[in-house]
């Protein structure tokens, strides 16, 4: 059957001063989803890749895992935004990583801290009102997937495996279901590492038929991650 596999990366090095590079569990994630891609019979047409390092490493592990080649297309489309810079432009003390783990280290909640600086972060970024602080705005980032979404094989093509990030992810998500922009941070921090959303032909090109799918890890609760 004809589909696109849109797969996040496995865990990153999250907290880490190189955050892209897959941490020893991502690896894992990657090959033991690859093994179950297989065991389903879900033999990739041809596979499209992500430039950023993670995306690569996912993808190496994930077709390993398979039994398969290590081939694939490499399309810097389907590459993340810069949390980063959305980060250091929120707060200009965050331009280094070391900031942020320090002011989390003051915090009763580390990781409620972290997650309401994210979605500040985020909702500045979003809102377009500050479009000159960033070197990709928001509404730059939503046109390049778009554009990497409407660059997707034919339907008919066979299987399609893509190897990308959860920003991408949302953004497709959004632009099938209609969803605000707005919400992008949202969904984004709640899509699992290695999870898989599904798209399958219909009559406007595309239609998402699941999304955030880890079945794979199902008994494996350790493995269920989102950084």
């Amino acid at each position: 059957m004809s589909a696109i596999y849109l797969i996040r990366h496995g865990q990153a090095s999250a907290g880490a001063e190189d955050y892209d590079e897959l941490s020893p569990l991502g690896c894992q994630q990657a090959a033991h989803l690859g093994a179950e891609l297989a065991r389903r019979g879900v033999k990739p047409a041809a596979v499209i890749c992500g430039a950023l390092r993670r995306h690569q490493q996912t993808a190496e592990h994930c077709l390993t895992g398979a039994g398969l080649g290590l081939e694939w297309q490499t399309l810097p489309q389907w590459n993340e935004y810069d949390h980063r810079q959305i980060l250091s432009a929120y707060n200009p003390e965050y331009h280094e990583i070391s900031a942020l783990r320090d002011a989390m280290g003051a915090q009763a909640d580390p990781a409620a801290f972290v997650y309401s600086e994210l979605k500040a972060a985020f909702a500045r970024w979003l809102s377009g009102e500050h479009d000159a602080d960033y070197v990709e705005s928001a509404q730059a980032f939503r046109a390049r997937v778009q554009m990497a979404l409407a660059g997707l094989p034919t339907p008919g093509a066979g299987p399609i495996w893509v190897f990308t990030s959860g920003g991408p992810i949302t953004v497709v998500t959004q632009t099938l279901l209609g969803l605000e922009p707005r919400e992008l941070f949202s969904i984004n921090a709640r899509l699992v590492n290695a999870g898989i959303t599904k798209l399958v032909p219909d009559e406007a090109g595309w239609g998402l038929v699941s999304l955030n799918e880890h079945a794979a890890f199902e008994g494996r609760p350790e493995w269920i991650t989102t950084l």
